[in-house]
């Protein structure tokens, strides 16, 4: 009893760090039903085959770890004391794998990861043939505003606010996920052409496939926000980052912001549609006076200074080897005073303590990513001088990454330079 417990205590620990730069399904830590834990079972592995397939090891312990309360929860969900003892020792045995599987990952073994992964599987089958298949096989359904409440049939609408129900999903990763075809098409519409220093009043719109509007209730909340637009000219030295608002016309937002350069800025929409639950990038341009600049200074750069405060990027582990396509790396940001002296007072925006975007040379790959230690809720936290991220760069090539703070009111934006090697 006493290894059992150790095993389960394992894997739940896991659950500690998520980072919820995606959507967390609720109830998916405490399932009440026997549908509500096959459905987190089947999810959660599916991704982890997923992962297996990209060589994303160190993804794989957040998402087996799920499976913990499912696997749990199960016996005394199974139906009568003879189901009980048949399927007590399964879930054990699957408990037991579970932990395994993580520590394979943990050990960068991806072979010995693949086959526990294989013997997982045969045990959650031999579970399964103890309940009825549909229950097994059971989709599970949220509403987009209140994601605690969920149902077994998407006909059955919330009963808070009545919405209409989408299936639940559990992302496959909190690092990064590769964004989807956009469903969405961006455009925008502005008071006057780019022009440096003179602000300019934007209205962007947001049409689905079919070409009707993207309303608030389309979109899911990411970060306190439905619409976060990502601005940046072609040399890549002027970012700013905008939430619009609605206007009275069905799918349109507006916002303001004053350009430094005279050049034809881009207007990326990160958002994640609530029927897909996978986050789209959709882009649009806008009009300058002048034309686009080329980026003149590639060298890798990991120190920025930003008024009086100094940023410096640390990369984690390998021997001081650069930045790897398609490995997660983690990235340390340190910030210091004029004084040299940590700063402990950076404020939380948008429920964070700082964001990171970074804008590929191609000027179409963008990344977003925020520090590990979940979303920061009370408006009186302070953190720093320390944040540490998981950094996924998805492809090689340059990258202008800024480092989003905010510290006494003021928002600042610290630009480095990294250079991503295949």
């Amino acid at each position: 009893m006493h290894r059992r417990f150790v095993s389960i205590l394992c894997a739940s620990l896991f659950l500690t760090h998520l980072h919820a730069d995606q959507v967390i399904p609720g109830n998916v830590l405490d399932p009440k039903t026997a549908p509500e834990a096959w459905n987190v079972i089947r999810l959660a592995t599916t991704n982890v085959e997923k992962l297996l397939q990209e060589g994303r090891l160190a993804e794989i312990a957040v998402q087996i770890a799920y499976c913990s309360p499912a696997l749990r929860a199960l016996p005394q969900l199974s139906g009568g004391a003879e189901n009980l003892q048949k399927v007590t020792p399964l879930s054990e045995r699957a408990l037991t794998l579970v932990n395994t599987l993580a520590k394979a990952a943990r050990d960068n073994n991806a072979g010995g990861a693949e086959a526990v992964y294989q013997n997982l599987h045969q045990t959650l089958d031999g579970m399964a043939r103890h309940f009825d298949p549909k229950v097994v096989k059971s989709d599970i359904f949220f509403c987009p505003m209140h994601p605690d409440f969920i149902a077994g049939a998407a006909t059955t609408p919330c009963d808070k606010c009545g919405m209409h129900l989408l299936t639940r999903r559990i992302p496959y990763s909190f690092i990064y996920m590769k964004p989807g075809e956009p469903t969405m098409r961006l455009s925008a519409q502005a008071s006057g052409p780019v022009e440096a220093g003179k602000k300019l009043e934007v209205k962007v719109r947001l049409r689905k496939a079919d070409d009707s509007p993207v309303l608030y209730k389309d979109l899911l909340v990411m970060h306190t926000e439905r619409i976060h637009l990502l601005i940046e000219e072609p040399s890549l030295g002027d970012y700013h980052h905008e939430h619009p608002v609605m206007t009275d016309v069905p799918g349109e937002y507006a916002f303001s912001f004053t350009p430094q350069r005279s050049a034809p800025y881009r207007i990326w929409a990160d958002l994640v549609p609530a029927e897909t639950g996978v986050q789209e990038l959709p882009f649009t341009d806008l009009p300058s006076v002048g034309a686009a600049g080329p980026i003149t200074d590639k060298a890798t750069k990991f120190s920025s200074k930003v008024d009086a405060y100094s940023f410096v990027i640390t990369l984690g582990s390998g021997n001081g080897e650069p930045l790897k396509a398609n490995q997660a790396r983690r990235m340390d940001i340190m910030v210091t005073d004029a004084a040299g002296k940590p700063v402990t007072q950076l404020e939380p925006v948008m429920n964070a303590f700082a964001h990171l975007v970074g804008f590929y040379d191609d000027y179409r790959s963008v990344v977003h990513l925020h520090p590990a230690g979940g979303d920061v809720t009370a408006s009186d936290a302070r953190g720093g001088p320390g944040l540490s991220f998981m950094f996924f760069p998805p492809r090689a090539g340059f990258i202008r990454l800024y480092c989003q703070v905010s510290v006494n009111g003021r928002m600042l934006f610290a630009p480095f330079n990294v250079n991503v090697v295949p």
